[in-house]
């Protein structure tokens, strides 16, 4: 019996000493957000892609460049426009995949400042047969380093009588832009 009584009292004891001390004792994860700067950035605009040598129905080498712009607000950093150019290259035709990829951009913002985001994105066909592009990541380089990325692109409905005859060599569709920490 005294065996059972000695647990809740030590317990009781060392358990507000516990909770004191990691009350009192900072976080190793807290610092850097502290030391971080905060970024509020929204943007709306569209985003460009071209396709060289155009997409025909059939999947062959290709180099898709797309080109960002957008306009932006932000009250803690002062940005209000942003541009991005990303390349990258695979098999591709008009028959889009739907597999997540990663990717990264570099953003260049009008104050100068640079944000570089690393991403995973996911692709939706929707019923109107847009594509939904949505790219989720964190900024790991420039301004807003660590903050949250999202980006959600559409793309238009593919011309399916350009991707049967010569090939679809671009589309253009709305996007939204976040970066928040």
């Amino acid at each position: 019996m005294k065996t059972r009584r000695r647990w809740p009292t030590v317990l009781g004891a060392a358990l507000p000493l516990v909770c004191s001390a990691l009350v009192a004792a900072p976080s190793a994860q807290a610092a850097p957000a502290r030391a971080a700067a905060l970024v509020d950035i929204t943007c709306t605009g569209n985003e460009t892609s071209t396709y060289s040598p155009p997409l025909t129905n059939t999947p062959q080498p290709t180099t898709v460049q797309s080109s960002e712009n957008y306009s932006c607000t932000s009250l803690l950093t002062g940005v209000s426009s942003g541009t991005s150019t990303t390349t990258i290259s695979g098999s591709y035709s008009c028959v889009i995949s739907l597999q997540p990829f990663s990717a990264t951009s570099t953003y260049h913002w009008n104050t100068g400042q640079s944000s570089t985001a690393e991403y995973d994105v996911t692709l939706v066909r929707a019923a109107n047969n847009t594509t939904v592009v949505t790219a989720v990541g964190t900024v790991t380089a420039g301004l807003g380093q660590g903050a949250v990325f999202t980006n959600v692109i559409v793309k238009p409905a593919l011309n399916l009588t350009a991707c049967a005859s010569g090939g679809l060599a671009q589309l253009t569709g709305p996007a939204t832009l976040t970066l928040l920490l």
